[in-house]
């Protein structure tokens, strides 16, 4: 007894939280164990651990169950890290002193009304929350993707964000709206119901300003420094340089990190220990951990911050006049390429989207002949033009009813010549438009290639659209579908419209624990025999349906 009495005087008990924390790591050092404690958080256990065993030493030492020597253990511990701490808490105060002080004398002399501003990148979406919180009716970004060279930004009222969301074609124009929030934190407050940001192409009129920022790693003694430089450059040439970063200072509780990881970048385990940091404290002072840097800017801008209910958009006749003008300009290009598919449907092409070319029933209907020669001379190339094949098949299936009833004997004829590998059999939207062709599509269409999965059933479309003269040929088709378990509701949907459309009274779902069926005969409860074929497209039918009745036009699915 008096032995163990004496190993407890010389080693305090607490000390087990060291050996624990070293045993732990050991097993992280294993893979195969490691991997079991990674998921565990086991990486953060020395946190407890080791500061446990520090306040658990002291108490020891305090209460005489050990010698006091060992009260030299925690206070070098603690001491040394709070000293360092410390130290690294001054560093970054007076860096930011002096980054302030210097920030504070840059004054540009930027005019919204005269000059444009042009961000190289546009780093946590600066120029936006620029123009929703300040003076500023429109910045632009470079962007090296479009032919314009620019993005601009600005905010637009929200009749008009709900306009353009729902104009499919822009969608490969680069016009796109997004919501945001007030506040200076970027996923927090409230949602502006009122507005929301534009970006589309634009090339600034006004002589540029450009904003370019230039980020390096360094250090302040002991304290990990990023710094950023922003560069402000004048049209005359004249820059301005406003300094900024995050510094990453220990916490005022030590919080040792032990333990091993995946790798996935490099494909390794790798062990570590290291003291947990602050990081991205701002350099720049101020009251939020958020968008000082944006502040900064603004003001050696001399922009005029605007509440928020003084907020205005942008003029919308404007901006709908500078969307005609990309609308145009994109049809132009798509026409362009489209018809160097045809010239060549093995030639690469750069630009593969026809978003704009699709919805302009004029353009495109002019341009079907020519179309359905390319899609020709793609069926002879078959994998070699199969990139090409699809996309003009695609503006085959985007034709009005005349224009395409007009290459019925064309489509038929590369159909019947097509082998079961072909890429036809992977143009999904002409296998859903094929049955507006009449029954002379039918062995098309109940080819078991036309209602594959990776073409999403696509036959039944096809085979809705030949309508009740496709019956006695669809039905066990049909059926056999309907009867699958685990259909997904999209895939019910169109079934149900094919069979209501020819006249089949579909049978109650085998497996129906989701109660679908009774929702299916609600929704197209008044599909027949007589129903146009578009209502074939089930799902584009209800969005134009919902269309209708809120608004009382039709936009999709015209046909």
């Amino acid at each position: 007894m008096k032995g163990e009495e004496q190993v407890r005087r010389h080693f305090p008990i607490s000390l087990v939280g060291l050996v624990v924390t070293g045993c732990v790591f050991a097993l992280q050092a294993i893979p195969f164990t490691g991997i079991f404690l990674m998921f565990a958080m086991a990486m953060v256990w020395s946190v407890v651990l080791v500061n446990g065993s520090m306040i658990g030493v002291a108490i020891e030492a305090i209460m005489g169950r050990v010698s006091r020597l060992w009260l030299l253990l925690p206070l070098i511990f603690y001491g040394g890290y709070w000293t360092v701490a410390a130290l690294e808490h001054s560093a970054l105060r007076e860096l930011s002193s002096l980054t302030d002080a210097a920030n504070m004398q840059v004054m540009t002399g930027f005019d919204p009304a005269h000059h444009a501003l042009v961000f190289e990148r546009d780093e946590n979406g600066n120029s936006a929350w620029l123009t929703n919180n300040f003076a500023l009716a429109v910045a632009y970004t470079v962007k090296g993707n479009v032919p314009e060279g620019y993005l601009s930004k600005r905010m637009i009222e929200r009749p008009l964000c709900v306009k353009l969301r729902e104009t499919r074609e822009l969608q490969s124009t680069n016009v796109q709206t997004s919501e945001f929030r007030d506040g200076e934190a970027f996923a927090y407050g409230p949602l502006e119901t009122r507005f929301c940001n534009l970006s589309m192409p634009e090339r600034p009129e006004l002589p540029i300003v450009t904003v370019s920022r230039k980020e390096t790693t360094d250090s302040e003694k002991s304290l990990p420094v990023t710094r950023i430089t922003t560069t402000i450059t004048m049209p005359d040439g004249r820059s301005f340089q406003l300094l900024g970063g995050v510094a990453a200072p220990l916490g005022w509780i030590p919080m040792p990190i032990i333990g091993c990881g995946l790798d996935s970048g490099a494909a390794r385990w790798e062990c570590g220990a290291w003291l947990s940091r602050n990081s991205h404290t701002p350099i720049v002072p101020g009251g939020t951990p958020y968008r000082q840097a944006s502040n900064v800017l603004a003001r050696a801008l001399g922009l005029v911050p605007i509440a928020i209910e003084d907020r205005a958009g942008s003029d919308s006749a404007m901006v709908l006049a500078n969307i005609a003008r990309i609308q145009e300009a994109t049809l132009a290009r798509q026409l362009s390429n489209v018809d160097a598919m045809i010239a060549d449907p093995t030639a690469k092409v750069t630009e593969w989207q026809i978003d704009v070319l699709v919805s302009r029933a004029d353009a495109l209907a002019s341009h079907a002949g020519a179309v359905m020669t390319g899609i020709e001379r793609a069926a002879r190339l078959h994998l070699k033009a199969r990139e090409s094949g699809r996309i003009l098949a695609r503006l085959a299936a985007a034709l009005p009813p005349g224009e395409f009833a007009e290459l019925k004997s064309r489509l038929l004829s590369i159909y019947a010549d097509a082998g079961n590998d072909h890429w036809l059999w992977e143009a999904e939207p002409l296998l859903r438009r094929l049955g507006d062709l009449g029954p002379d599509a039918l062995p098309y269409l109940i080819n078991p290639r036309a209602s594959l999965p990776s073409v999403d059933g696509a036959a039944i479309e096809g085979l809705c659209r030949v309508g009740s003269s496709a019956r006695v040929v669809a039905e066990p088709v049909l059926l056999a579908l309907w009867a699958k378990p685990n259909l997904s509701y999209d895939l019910l949907n169109d079934l149900f419209v094919a069979m209501r459309r020819m006249g089949i009274s579909p049978p109650p779902l085998v497996d129906d624990k989701r109660n679908l069926f009774v929702k299916l005969q609600a929704d197209w409860e008044n599909v027949s025999p007589s129903s146009p074929s578009r209502v074939c497209a089930a799902r584009e039918e209800r969005i134009a349906r919902e269309q209708e009745r809120i608004g009382g036009v039709r936009r999709h699915n015209l046909y």
